[in-house]
């Protein structure tokens, strides 16, 4: 895709609903975005768009390759990750919201 912006998102998804009815980003706003940034390379701007991104992707990488190596995962530690991982993704974006109400710019 030579010359094609990577502001916007060629997909033809929706916008978020919540957004769209109050003006306030969910926990996921700008996480495919910053997916997107991380696999092109661009971890500066992936940060920028959601810093879970990168950490998303990593989480993918090393699940696709320890199922493909045969790995299983422990029932209790799938709980236990998806669980912490919930906790972390609902402090970081409560820490954005406190950001955006106190002046840092919100993405486009």
């Amino acid at each position: 895709m030579a010359g094609a912006s990577w502001q916007g998102l060629p997909l033809g998804l929706w916008r978020c609903p919540l957004r769209q009815l109050t003006g306030i980003p969910c926990p996921t706003c700008f996480l495919t975005r910053s997916v997107l940034a991380t696999l092109r390379g661009d971890w500066a701007q992936a940060v920028t768009w959601h810093a879970l991104g990168p950490l998303l992707v990593a989480l993918g990488l090393g699940l696709g390759v320890w199922t493909l190596l045969g790995g299983r995962w422990p029932t209790r530690l799938v709980r236990r990750g998806s669980g912490v991982v919930a906790l972390l993704g609902l402090a970081y974006w409560l820490w954005r919201l406190w950001g955006w109400g106190h002046g840092a710019p919100l993405p486009a």
